[in-house]
């Protein structure tokens, strides 16, 4: 067990706990029980038999991303304005990337819980089978994505309630491409993907990540202006 205690202290994962400490701060059986019931409901729709394979994408991973993710993630930089310590927060060695590691490491254990909730469903589940591919990557984009533009609205809006909204909006008006599905099973879709099937899919994805990194570059150039983002 000794490489399990190597991993978990480890400066990647001690920093992503104390990045889950400080967001959470009081709320963590309140996020954990949200995440919970989402992860449940898709699980036993899974595990019964009784749902379509397409239903699952929802409630196993995009569910929990809006609906715990965004409001645990809309605190980036408020904590920061709350303490008092955001000058010494940008301004300190080392803290080019502070909130961006702040921001993935939440990203990173969605994209993670999702991988395996829909992993589970999918070895569980006989009479729809469907490749694992397509959910993988677009789980990546789209917390790319939502990342991103919590990170462009933290930087500019001082509140954590309206980072949430502003966050959600962006998300609405994104949804075409945010919220299509990439579960394609081929016994209830009539074969395989075709390849317009495929270069939708491409699309999309492209579409999340182009505006991932406009979001980004915004953001970027908010935070690096330290007494713009102070005042």
């Amino acid at each position: 067990m000794k490489w399990l205690r190597a991993w978990w202290e480890s400066a990647p994962v001690v920093r992503t706990r104390l990045s889950l400490r400080l967001l959470t701060d009081r709320r963590a059986a309140l996020f954990i029980s949200i995440d919970a019931l989402f992860l449940f409901a898709g699980l036993m729709i899974g595990l019964s038999g009784n749902g379509n394979a397409t239903e699952f994408w929802g409630p196993l991973f995009l569910m929990p991303l809006l609906v715990v993710g965004v409001p645990m993630l809309a605190d980036s930089v408020a904590i920061e304005r709350r303490s008092g310590t955001l000058d010494l927060a940008l301004t300190s060695p080392g803290a080019r990337f502070y909130f961006e590691r702040r921001v993935a490491a939440v990203a990173g254990i969605m994209v993670l819980q999702g991988w395996m909730a829909i992993s589970i469903v999918r070895l569980t589940m006989r009479s729809e089978p469907f490749p694992l591919s397509g959910p993988f990557v677009q789980a990546i984009s789209v917390a790319i994505f939502i990342g991103a533009v919590i990170l462009n609205w933290s930087a500019r809006i001082r509140t954590p309630g309206a980072v949430m909204f502003a966050t959600w909006a962006t998300a609405v008006a994104f949804g075409p491409w945010l919220f299509s599905n990439p579960i394609h099973p081929p016994t209830t879709m009539n074969g395989p993907m075709t390849v317009r099937d495929i270069i939708g899919w491409v699309q999309n994805n492209l579409v999340l990540l182009a505006a991932a990194g406009t979001f980004y570059l915004y953001a970027r150039q908010r935070l690096a202006r330290a007494e713009a983002l102070i005042t």
